[in-house]
């Protein structure tokens, strides 16, 4: 079991299916879920699922459902609650994606973990740090919450995670955020915004997913992807509709990167 997991580690490019969307479902059904679907992978976010924060656990369900964990996370508007579970965690797992947001302006502890603990993590257990995007929000109806959410703060600050429905919640551009992005672009949240709802399902939506897959084929790029979809969009509790909609979302990423590789 362990060198048919090894081989689909080895895929340059991988679709990981984020935790986050399910939030209603154990662990082991998410998995499931994942693997139906036909998903390369998993992004897991760590929170109050204390199954999230246990890794003996997590490399159970690799094992079991041959899905790697590739990636992790943690619930944007509780960052500070998870520093110690998050770090337990990862350094279990080598050659992961620690997908984080930009410290809020007040988060000094977040900040200085992100500053000063996060790159030596990274250093000792071969992990690899991506900011994130999220939906700028102003405090006092001026300043901006997050200093550092900008594309150019985070360029400038290494690899990025590129969160495709954050980014048209902040009335940005696509097309125009890969070529600014350049090389440091290094993951991307996967999702559409139909009429007006975002974290939709891929297929349908006014993101132009079509053009922006295929220009990443192009240029050959070597990240990974997460489709985050909300539960609502995926009709939780309806579990054929979820997966069928999984598998749509899924079938539409390949027609337009996979297959044009």
């Amino acid at each position: 079991m362990q060198v048919e997991l090894t081989e689909i580690n080895t895929k340059t490019n991988m679709l990981l299916l984020s935790s986050q969307s399910f939030p209603h479902y154990g662990l082991e059904r998410f998995f499931n879920f994942a693997k139906k679907a036909g998903f390369d992978g998993v992004e897991i976010t760590i929170n109050g699922n204390f199954d999230t924060q246990n890794p003996e656990y997590l490399k159970e369900l690799e094992e079991r459902f041959k899905m790697p964990i590739k990636a992790f996370s943690m619930p944007q508007k509780s960052e500070g609650e998870y520093f110690a579970a998050y770090q337990h965690t990862v350094r279990e797992f080598t050659q992961v994606s620690l997908n984080l947001s930009s410290p809020q302006s007040f988060s000094f502890g977040y900040k200085k973990w992100m500053e000063e603990i996060v790159p030596k993590l990274c250093q000792k257990y071969d992990l690899h740090l991506n900011r994130r995007n999220v939906q700028a929000k102003a405090m006092f109806g001026v300043l901006p919450d997050r200093p550092e959410n900008s594309m150019f703060s985070l360029r400038e600050k290494g690899r990025v995670c590129l969160d495709l429905s954050a980014l048209w919640s902040n009335k940005e551009e696509p097309m125009r955020t890969v070529e600014f992005l350049g090389d440091n672009l290094h993951h991307v949240y996967l999702s559409n915004v139909h009429r007006n709802i975002p974290y939709s399902p891929l297929p349908a939506g006014i993101l132009p997913l079509e053009s922006f897959l295929k220009k990443l084929a192009q240029k050959h790029f070597k990240g990974n992807f997460t489709m985050v979809i909300s539960p609502k969009n995926l009709h939780e509790g309806d579990d054929a509709k979820l997966i069928e909609i999984l598998i749509e979302s899924r079938e539409y990423f390949d027609k337009y990167f996979t297959k044009l590789l």
